[in-house]
């Protein structure tokens, strides 16, 4: 009995190293990226911006904000435990002084819970001040699109979550985008979103920094 106790054990820890290795494979081109626009020396004590792709399709957040202590390194279709799995490379790199966050979006369209959401997020911001302890944390509500309209409460649900949690926290703010992109008619409007109903245009990039603005000046 114990030699099949012994073997199970065996075979877990090869099969959990196994995924371990193939996962951090699938984020390695992109994160590989950044260490080339870094060059030899990154940026440090700057403003991160970092998630998913409503950051990294921003075009040029530097440039909209006028400030060239941002860095862009949003990695398309992430999830929270993505930056948990790369944090190292994708946040403690820079030591930011702020660090602005998208991220759950894709978590909960693929079927993630508003509570475990919740959790991956609790996990990072504990990772973030254990090893950042005077960095900012600005998290950006999850967004309100028209593509995945049918999942809004359960993203609601996240929101108002990482929202109460942020409450109590110093240097940290829940950045609520989602209501001021609600229209009359109580969903979306389209003008925020390009075809595919889910990416942003210019439009909602603007408002995105118009909110955002207030917390990014030094």
């Amino acid at each position: 009995m114990k030699i099949k106790k012994s073997l199970l054990i065996l075979f877990l820890f090869i099969s959990f190293t196994s995924f371990s290795q193939e996962y951090n494979k699938i984020w390695k081109a992109e994160i590989d990226a950044f260490d080339i626009l870094n060059g030899d020396a990154p940026s440090q004590e700057g403003i991160l911006f970092t998630g998913s792709s409503s950051i990294r399709l921003w075009k040029n957040p530097a440039k909209d904000f006028n400030n060239n202590k941002i860095l862009n390194r949003g990695f398309g279709g992430s999830q929270i435990i993505d930056l948990i799995e790369n944090f190292d490379q994708v946040i403690l790199k820079y030591h930011p002084k702020k660090i602005v966050i998208y991220s759950g979006d894709n978590d909960i369209e693929a079927g993630k819970s508003a509570e475990i959401v919740f959790g991956d997020f609790c996990t990072l911001y504990g990772m973030i001040k254990a090893k950042l302890p005077n960095a900012e944390v600005y998290y950006i509500a999850i967004k309100p699109s028209l593509n995945r309209w049918a999942k809004v409460l359960e993203m609601k649900k996240a929101n108002t979550m990482i929202h109460e949690f942020l409450n109590y926290k110093q240097n940290a703010v829940f950045v609520d985008v989602f209501s001021p992109m609600i229209g009359v008619s109580g969903k979306p409007l389209d003008k925020w979103f390009i075809k595919d109903g889910l990416h942003m245009t210019d439009e909602g990039y603007q408002l995105w920094t118009e909110i955002l603005t207030p917390y990014i000046k030094d």
